[in-house]
């Protein structure tokens, strides 16, 4: 669809407001032929007459005077916006940004809580990888960060920050050793822990286990602790949940002697040139200390 060009209806607004070109032409800040030019190809775009002479001067026809109406009105709000926005803080635009469970609850949030200014509303939303992307595709979050790199327009990923992947078990319970005696194991799982219990799985044996045996599953990573803390099963999850002040002295980290340790990468999400933006650098600079595993 064709639009009027706004700044010819800015134009032809302040002529007919003024009742002539002469008139208006120091206000504008251009010349009576440049004036006359933009009020004839604003006409055109129209596409029909908006005055008609009276005299020396100039009078609204039926048509310029219901736009003539109209484009003030459009005008009056633009001044307005101008005006709040020029009042405004920028600094009280809510900080939106929607994120995977575990780091967005353990790290991501205590440190931006610590780190924002004091009236620099946050607005966190916490889901699985697909709710992530989810809601910063719709505009319903500014920013996103998920353990998946995103490639797909017009969705842009950077990396954000490491975090330690480790296998826990209960405080009093007995560790498997070796891939063949977690074959044997009870999990406690939760949604989308495969990617989780994957990455670490190929990281530390290089392959998974024949079979995975799970005994309880949830949908939020907090109640598979909850049951493994219980001792009802065998959990891998990031460090900083594991080590939270609600688990940590129920549960303890087993790492396998001799075994490489996993470190899984966080990602940045945004749309256009949020990446670029001073939220991001915001969310950077949260994360700058201590951000790896």
């Amino acid at each position: 669809m064709r639009h009027a060009d706004l700044r010819r209806a800015a134009v032809f607004h302040a002529v007919a407001a003024a009742g002539g070109i002469a008139a208006a032409s120091p206000r504008l800040g251009k010349s009576p032929p440049a004036i006359h030019h933009d009020l004839k190809r604003f006409e055109a775009e129209i596409g029909r007459p908006l005055f008609e002479r009276a005299g020396r001067a100039l009078r609204l026809t039926a048509a310029g005077q219901a736009l003539f109406e109209s484009v003030g009105r459009a005008l009056d709000e633009v001044e307005r916006t101008r005006m709040r926005l020029a009042q405004e803080d920028p600094a009280l635009k809510p900080l939106r940004i929607a994120t995977v469970s575990a780091f967005g609850r353990y790290r991501l949030a205590p440190r931006l809580m610590a780190s924002l200014p004091a009236d620099r509303p946050l607005e966190l939303t916490f889901g699985a990888h697909e709710t992530v992307l989810a809601a910063v595709s719709s505009g319903a979050a500014d920013l996103a960060v998920t353990y998946r790199p995103v490639t797909a327009a017009p969705v842009q990923s950077k990396p954000l920050a490491q975090e330690e992947i480790v296998l826990a078990v209960a405080r009093d319970a007995n560790a498997p050793a070796n891939l063949e005696a977690m074959a044997t194991t009870t999990f406690a799982t939760y949604d989308e822990y495969e990617f989780v219990f994957g990455h670490w799985f190929e990281t530390v044996f290089g392959h998974q286990p024949d079979a995975l045996r799970r005994l309880d599953h949830t949908g939020e990573i907090e109640e598979a602790m909850e049951s493994c803390a219980a001792g009802r099963g065998t959990i891998i999850a990031p460090l900083d949940l594991v080590e939270a002040p609600a688990w940590r002295q129920r549960v303890r980290v087993v790492r396998p002697a001799g075994l490489p340790i996993c470190v899984n990468t966080l990602h940045l999400l945004g749309l256009g040139a949020a990446l670029a933006s001073a939220d991001a650098a915001t969310i950077r600079s949260a994360l700058a200390v201590g951000d790896g595993p």
